[in-house]
């Protein structure tokens, strides 16, 4: 009879024994889920004690004088004595030597989207600009203007020599190989499509929209495009301006920090 009792006590503490295990084992597993929950909770909550300053948009910190900012039209020409130091892209194209590497990414990757755009102008000398300024005045005047409307009219297309950006280098004309065509018709190839879309990505801008005509002084030319820098460039699409417009609003900004200060 002992022998059974004995038997009936170690059952139990067996059982005991596995109970507290199991129960133990139960909780253990309870408090990895919520403590999975409280992470969870954390990642898609909306914290409530970030600042304003970090929920709002970010300011953009640079400098409307830094050098891909140069704004080159009608009324600033290019500066006395600038030089920059060029290089080869490709089909015999050249441009500043620190916008060479976006360009080419640019138009390797619009390639890899089964894409074939071409450059078809890039920097220009002064005395490239004269002549092609003065061959589109010359066309005006055939067609009966005369030697102010046609200069005029010609600046619209063609810039003035020293106040043209191809003389930067950091400006490029790119075209759809299948249509070299430089009219209105170009913003409907595939390829300025994809540009319009995604050269901000790459630092560059259309530099002369439609729209913006009345500020750039040039007419709309969909295959115009400028080097500005990535982070100013994703700001520009951001907000739809043009350069001229941008900094404008990075003068205004910069005095108002002074004047803060």
């Amino acid at each position: 009879m002992q022998k059974i009792n004995k038997k009936i006590i170690i059952i139990v503490l067996i059982l005991m024994i596995l109970l507290l295990f199991i129960s133990f084992s139960i909780r253990l597993i309870l408090n990895n889920k919520e403590t999975e929950l409280k992470s969870v909770e954390t990642l898609y909550t909306p914290q409530e004690n970030i600042s304003q300053n970090e929920v709002q948009k970010e300011e953009i910190q640079v400098s409307s004088s830094d050098w891909n900012l140069i704004l080159v039209n009608k009324n600033n020409k290019i500066p006395e004595g600038y030089n920059i130091e060029l290089q080869q892209v490709e089909d015999n194209h050249i441009v500043d030597k620190r916008i060479a590497e976006n360009l080419k990414n640019m138009l390797q990757d619009a390639r890899k989207q089964g894409l074939d755009p071409i450059i078809c102008s890039s920097y220009r000398t002064n005395s490239k600009q004269v002549q092609l300024y003065n061959n589109k005045v010359r066309e005006y005047k055939r067609q009966g203007y005369n030697s102010q409307k046609a200069e005029e009219l010609a600046s619209f297309w063609v810039a003035i020599p020293g106040t043209g950006e191809h003389e930067t280098g950091l400006a490029v004309d790119i075209v759809s190989r299948k249509y070299q065509i430089l009219d209105e018709e170009q913003e409907k190839t595939k390829e300025q499509e994809w540009l319009i879309e995604n050269s901000y990505k790459y630092g560059f801008i259309l530099r002369y929209p439609t729209e913006k005509k009345a500020l750039t002084m040039i007419n709309y030319e969909p295959w115009h495009y400028r080097y500005v820098g990535i982070e100013n460039a994703k700001y520009i699409k951001e907000n739809d301006m043009c350069l001229e417009e941008y900094i404008n609003y990075l003068k205004e900004k910069e005095l108002n920090d002074k004047t803060e200060v």
